[in-house]
Order: C-alpha cells, then structure tokens, then sequence
C-alpha cells in the first residue's frame, strides 16, 4: 500500500451522531462498547444536530511516530495504517503531537496506551456499520 493513501474520509452533512462507528470500534479492539475507547470521534458542534467526527487521516509524515520515544508507532506494510504497537508505554507523547487529535489516551487492563484507528487491519469496520455513508474509505 502506498502510504497515506487508504484512509476513513468523513462527510460531516451526512452524520446524523448515532456513534455506531465509535460502538463498532471499541467493540472490535477492546470487546466492550465504550465511547473512551474508539479510534473514530463524534462530537456534537456548537449548532445542535451538527456533529465533527474526528479519525486518524494517516499522515505521511507521521508526526506522532517522530515523538514516540520507544518506537512504538510505526506504519503498517500491509494496510498503510498509522498503527501504535503493543510496545506502547503510554507516555503520551504521541497525543499532543497528532494535527487533528486522533490519539487518545485509553486504559488497557492495567495499563494506559495511546489508541488511534489502524483500520481495523484493512476494512474499516466503522465504514460499513454507518446508516448514512458519513464514512467512507
């Protein structure tokens, strides 16, 4: 995959904020539904019934992996997806660095890492889940 090329594209006039992309997310990574834990964000604007969804753009320049003192952000060979490895030590240096604020600090069992979407490993899943075609890839 060429880098940066596959991505999840929002279309904010089509989303209704239902957050079916923010359960499937959660669901597929960490086996729970929760909105603290998803690699795509709905959030509504200050006009009610408008809602921003914020998800990984996986930028070519990777600037969150540039300040990840252990490494652990590196982009997938397979998919192109920016993607954050287990070797993750939950600094949180990454989070301030992403442009759009993709990253956030999740708990993972006992531990806090940094959790962005990866793509669900090539289709992502957030994608075909949502009633009104807010996402596409």
């Amino acid at each position: 995959m060429i880098p940066g090329v596959v991505k999840v594209l929002t279309n904010a006039r089509a989303c209704q904020g239902c957050r079916a992309c923010e359960a499937v997310c959660a669901l597929k990574h960490f086996g729970v539904v929760n909105p603290q834990s998803t690699g795509v964000k709905i959030k509504e604007s200050k006009e009610p019934g408008k809602f921003t969804q914020t998800i990984c753009q996986q930028c070519i320049d990777m600037p969150c992996a540039s300040v990840c003192p252990v490494g652990a952000i590196q982009r997938d060979g397979f998919t192109g997806a920016v993607a954050i490895l287990d070797t993750c030590t939950g600094c949180g240096a990454c989070e301030p660095a992403c442009p759009i604020h993709a990253i956030q600090m999740t708990q993972v069992t006992e531990e806090v890492r940094a959790f962005k979407c990866d793509l669900c490993g090539g289709i992502p899943e957030c994608v075909s889940i949502c009633p009104r075609q807010a996402l596409s890839w």
